[in-house]
């Protein structure tokens, strides 16, 4: 199969996200968002403001920043590992079709599904809080989708059981740098080998609110999650699906 055809495939492969996996992100980041916000809403009344003067807003910035981060979740969950566990493998490539471009291609149609679906509950979310930027949220979307579905992504290639190994992993790593980062030892520095997911909400607050962030911290999570990428290509070129 030639590039062109792989190309005008990815509208399939975007109409299976959207009815697999968008739906569900479009309702668990409507549903995480209003359980979080209209309580505190309710309870403080004609007090209750969100814009980036106000101590709320702090608590905005956390709660799309926990959607974000389901909705990679969601996204990646499986995106190999399914094929292989149902089998559907053989019918992908019974064509002359390169796992490695068929996946890569798919990684990046899942990233543009993720970054459209937050487009739209942002959406919802400006007519509430029009102090709000969009382009910020997408921009920190864009950010965690590679830093986070990479390692995702390699989970997905090396085991049939990703989405679980990757939870781990993501609030593990926060869990274990928070123990063993700032004490003397071999762990300290064992735990520096773990996703830097203690840098994620210095950059959610900096990116959606400001636009900008520590260069060294997004660099980290970009350079992370990319790497796991490529490693994940690599062992899709090197290992039989059927294993």
């Amino acid at each position: 199969m030639n590039r062109g055809r792989l190309g005008r495939y990815s509208l399939w492969q975007f109409r299976d996200f959207a009815i697999d996996r968008g739906i569900a992100i479009m309702i668990i980041g409507l549903l995480w968002g209003y359980v979080l916000i209209a309580p505190m809403r309710m309870t403080m009344g004609p007090a209750f403001s969100l814009n980036p003067s106000s101590p709320t807003w702090i608590l905005l910035i956390q709660v799309a920043s926990s959607v974000v981060s389901l909705s990679v979740l969601i996204a990646v969950n499986g995106i190999v590992s399914t094929d292989r566990n149902l089998g559907y493998y053989r019918f992908f490539f019974a064509k002359p079709v390169s796992p490695v471009a068929y996946y890569g291609q798919l990684f990046a149609v899942y990233l543009v599904g993720v970054v459209i679906a937050m487009l739209l509950l942002c959406g919802v979310l400006h007519t509430f809080v029009p102090d709000f930027n969009i382009p910020h949220f997408l921009l920190y979307t864009a950010l965690i989708y590679v830093a986070m579905g990479g390692i995702g992504f390699f989970i997905s290639v090396a085991t049939r059981y990703d989405w679980v190994i990757l939870a781990t992993v993501w609030l593990g790593s926060r869990i274990l740098r928070d123990l063993y980062g700032g004490r003397p030892g071999w762990r300290s520095k064992a735990v520096q080998l773990l996703p830097p997911v203690h840098r994620v909400n210095d950059v959610a607050s900096s990116v959606i609110s400001n636009g900008t962030a520590t260069a060294s911290d997004v660099w980290w999570l970009l350079g992370y999650g990319a790497t796991f990428f490529v490693l994940g290509l690599l062992l899709l070129r090197w290992r039989s699906l059927a294993d």
